[in-house]
């Protein structure tokens, strides 16, 4: 969904829990079709475009105060996530992506010999 077009903004909300980010985009109008997420050089990436309705050829816009036409956002994200555990979901306009934050190892640790 990239290329030279403008793209607006959508408001984003992002969580810092105990074991995981969560990250809150509004997306109206969208379903998960409409949304492409990628995870590069850490950074989040929420790109998409919402599906308008049909309407008659003919029909001229009185008013026009939704927003539409592509969308793009960008997050950096904390060293200590594990991205490649990452899920999402949309639901009611909302995307959640969930990103896990890395078990933490002991830097010592005993091994048992065989």
């Amino acid at each position: 969904m990239s290329g030279c077009e403008s793209k607006r903004t959508p408001a984003v909300d992002v969580y810092d829990g105990d074991e995981a980010w969560t990250v809150v985009v509004d997306v109206p109008g969208c379903v998960k079709d409409d949304v492409d997420i990628t995870v590069a050089d850490g950074k989040l990436v929420v790109e998409g475009r919402p599906q308008r309705p049909d309407m008659p050829a003919s029909a001229v816009a009185q008013r026009r105060e939704a927003a539409g036409g592509a969308f793009g956002r960008t997050i950096a994200l904390d060293g200590s996530l594990d991205a490649s555990l990452a899920t999402a979901k949309i639901d009611r306009g909302v995307l959640t992506v969930w990103i896990p934050k890395r078990r933490e190892t002991k830097a010592e640790r005993k091994i048992v010999i065989d």
